[in-house]
């Protein structure tokens, strides 16, 4: 079973790289955090972790008898309806002038809704958590247009990023934001397989190491004693480092980074929850989640919450403290809302979706303007976080595409840009 399980997570490692070089490859990034958060890294803590088996609230067979099948109904949705879409070669023909054009105006769209949150004006504050991300966006762009104050621009962003999470020592953005730029690098470039395949064992170190200290590290930056920086990371680390004698798979660093990468935990404990002490609500929160993405906060000021720590607590009896906030995940949010299997039915009809609104996305809006392509991560941002719930998935892919289409509108109807006509010659999908 073990090396069944380490196949499977390779074997999806390697397919997302050989996809990596033809589009972004959203929905094997989707597979391979999912299997890697609720399977691999859960298995490895049920038979080789055992300090780690807190983690676990429940027994092995318990877990893998829901998780596996739901997983595999998920994901069968997702790759039984996908019809590979190869853009490879209209990346190539992106104008430069207009990823400049575009990359400037979703910089200055980032910057001024995030100078009106900072200045306090009311109900800016959900807008600009999601316009906050288009300078991303910005940046994948210049990264096309190929000028060296482009790069430049490309530098100062993430150099912003990286100043934030180290204020924060919430690391995560930094991570899911750094890899899409790679992978938009890879493409821009056409890199080699074997680079791209061995280019991403340089994050692992990298996040070994701020496991490993970023609790300690947060300690100090929360409580007013430190501020955040790499030398404090750097120290730390030296502080941490493992003994001579310890093997490398039992330092703190590995042991951390396991436990923060398992999603086992919350599942787990939802799983414990219910049916047996909470029912199961019949759709009744998956329709709320619905009704919330969809209805502005402007006209409903008291809609659901994203990670609200009173569901957190209904459905799985863990009474959260101060402002920690959680989900139960998509798997979690499926079988709460419709039990054991018709959850799998659930899944297996929300990865089918997800497979459909990919392909709609590339054929209607990138193989016409190729440069459309920097909205999918951008559009599905949490897809592929596996600790995210169905609400904060759609609430995002509704706003996001929302976004989309009023900046689309606006380069074709204000921005002097010509609508682009479908290229008949590029190989669509029926």
């Amino acid at each position: 079973m073990g090396l069944l399980t380490l196949g499977v997570l390779l074997t999806s490692y390697f397919l997302l790289m050989r996809k990596a070089s033809k589009t972004f490859p959203i929905l094997h990034l989707f597979f391979f955090f999912y299997f890697l958060q609720y399977i691999f890294t859960s298995y490895v803590i049920y038979n080789n972790y055992r300090e780690l088996k807190a983690y676990m609230p429940i027994s092995q067979e318990m877990y893998f008898s829901y998780t596996l099948p739901a997983i595999f109904f998920l994901f069968l949705g997702v790759f039984l309806f996908q019809k590979e879409v190869n853009i490879k070669e209209y990346i190539h023909k992106i104008s430069a002038k207009d990823a400049q054009k575009l990359g400037y105006v979703l910089l200055l769209i980032s910057l001024f809704f995030d100078g009106l949150s900072f200045i306090g004006i009311p109900a800016i504050g959900s807008v600009a958590s999601f316009t906050g991300q288009l300078k991303y966006l910005a940046a994948f762009c210049f990264l096309f247009s190929g000028s060296l104050f482009s790069y430049f621009l490309i530098g100062l962003i993430y150099i912003e990023l990286a100043v934030l999470v180290l204020r924060t020592g919430v690391f995560v953005s930094f991570f899911i934001w750094s890899l899409y730029l790679v992978v938009f690098f890879g493409l821009k470039y056409s890199v080699s397989f074997w680079i791209r395949f061995l280019s991403f064992f340089l994050f692992i170190p990298v996040i070994i190491t701020i496991q490993g200290v970023k609790e300690d590290y947060r300690k100090r930056v929360w409580s007013g004693k430190e501020e955040g920086s790499i030398g404090l990371i750097s120290d730390l680390a030296e502080k941490h480092k493992p003994k001579d004698d310890e093997p490398f798979s039992r330092s703190k660093g590995i042991v951390r980074t396991i436990g923060r990468l398992c999603e086992g935990w919350h599942l787990g404990l939802t799983l414990k929850q219910v049916p047996k002490k909470v029912p199961i609500s019949q759709g009744k929160e998956m329709l709320a989640d619905i009704g919330s993405s969809v209805i502005p906060r402007l006209i409903v000021a008291d809609k659901k919450s994203v990670n609200s720590q009173e569901k957190f607590f209904k459905y799985t009896g863990h009474k959260l403290r101060g402002k920690t906030s959680m989900s139960i995940g998509v798997l979690g949010d499926f079988y709460i809302n419709f039990g054991r299997y018709g959850s799998y039915i659930g899944l297996f009809i929300f990865g089918a979706f997800i497979s459909f609104f990919v392909r709609w996305f590339t054929v209607k809006y990138v193989i016409p303007d190729p440069i459309n392509i920097i909205w999918i991560p951008f559009i599905l941002s949490y897809l592929i976080r596996a600790n995210n719930d169905f609400y904060i998935f759609l609430n995002a892919l509704v706003k996001g595409f929302i976004i989309f289409l009023a900046i689309d509108y606006a380069r074709y109807n204000f921005l002097g840009e010509r609508k682009k006509k479908l290229d008949t010659q590029f190989p669509v999908p029926s």
